[in-house]
């Protein structure tokens, strides 16, 4: 935490909120990333890596995985107010998909860089 958020909280008579388990921090990472639980051998895997840098192993596992690329991508469609069809009941058809799947491979190719 940084020396100013600390001394606000001190000035306020809070302290921080102790560290999360590792079980739970894999559930967080993996929700914010990628809006889905982990799978359990994720957090396995997480739980026995004993590494200092496991954490940032899980992130980039998940920064590299077809979830994170969907859950980003969902922001900008609604941005875009991207739809599939017109949004109306005589809906004529529509190939968006592929601007759909083009912003998806986008979010998740600049993961990877």
């Amino acid at each position: 935490m940084t020396a100013l958020f600390l001394a606000r909280l001190e000035t306020n008579g809070l302290k921080p909120a102790p560290e999360a388990d590792r079980r739970t921090l894999a559930r967080r990472l993996s929700l914010d990333l990628t809006g889905l639980p982990p799978i359990p051998e994720q957090v396995d895997a997480f739980l026995a890596d004993k590494s200092p840098n496991a954490y940032e192993k899980l992130v980039d596992q998940l920064l590299a995985s077809e979830p994170y690329g969907e859950h980003r991508a969902r922001y900008w469609l609604d941005a875009a107010r991207y739809a599939d069809t017109h949004g109306i009941h005589v809906d004529n058809y529509r190939e968006m998909w592929p601007y759909r799947d083009w912003v998806i491979r986008a979010f998740k190719s600049q993961s990877s860089v």
